[in-house]
């Protein structure tokens, strides 16, 4: 009998959930340590100044790689041009963001100000520094991606339809304007549906947010694809 309740403590060293089935003494105490907060992912900025492309027509492939090999040189200009490849985007329209999808494989969108349209599900911004909208994206170091986004013109503060309409773009906050690499690029718009490109590479792993809004346009959001290729 001794033999058979040795034998059973030594189980239970060895498989302490056998052995709380058949005795519950010999189930392990658990102490709590209270909650811990998951740690925050670091903001980053862009390496060197984005490359924002704007031609009033649709954006190739071909142009949004250009974009991604010009931010590439400007951040690692030692590297000689002959012995650098950017490869093809690795995320292309995978990631491809719309109003009725605003989180995506590590990149979501916060808009702050705008408005829903109950009926198609727009995402409208007014003008101003209060009505923006902001991209998050979860990068890696040594990789350039380039936005393609997609929005359309609503209309302007100064209703004339010959006024130009700018978008602003930048890693800033509309609200707090960044200098350098984070200082804000801007573009002239035409009523309707617009398409540009902003292409970067991240200073070092974390979230780098995009911040886009105007200063004169009624504008609403249609989608935005997230391209990548590392180098």
């Amino acid at each position: 009998m001794k033999k058979f309740a040795a034998l059973l403590v030594a189980f239970a060293l060895v498989s302490p959930a056998y052995a709380q089935k058949l005795n519950p003494a010999f189930a392990p105490k658990t102490t709590f340590q209270g909650t811990h907060p998951r740690p925050k992912v670091a903001t980053v900025s862009p390496a060197s100044k984005p490359v924002l492309l704007h031609t009033g027509k649709p954006i190739t492939q071909d142009q949004k790689q250009q974009l991604m090999l010009s931010v590439t040189r400007a951040t690692a200009p030692k590297i000689p041009a002959g012995a650098m490849r950017v490869q093809t985007p690795i995320l292309a329209a995978a990631n491809l963001l719309t109003p009725d999808q605003l989180y995506l494989n590590g990149v979501y969108i916060d808009a702050l100000g705008a408005r829903v349209n109950q009926f198609d599900g727009v995402l409208s911004f007014t003008p101003g520094g209060a009505s923006y909208l902001i991209l998050n994206i979860t990068v890696k170091p040594s990789t350039a991606y380039t936005i393609l986004m997609k929005v359309n013109i609503d209309g302007y503060v100064i209703t004339s339809p010959n006024i130009p309409g700018g978008i602003n773009i930048s890693t800033s906050s509309a609200l707090n304007q960044g200098t350098g690499v984070n200082a804000p690029q801007t573009f002239n718009t035409s009523k309707g549906e617009n398409e540009f490109a902003y292409s970067f590479v991240a200073n070092s792993a974390g979230n780098l947010q995009v911040y886009i809004n105007s200063t004169d346009s009624f504008w609403s959001f249609e989608s935005c694809e997230i391209s990548s290729a590392a180098f």
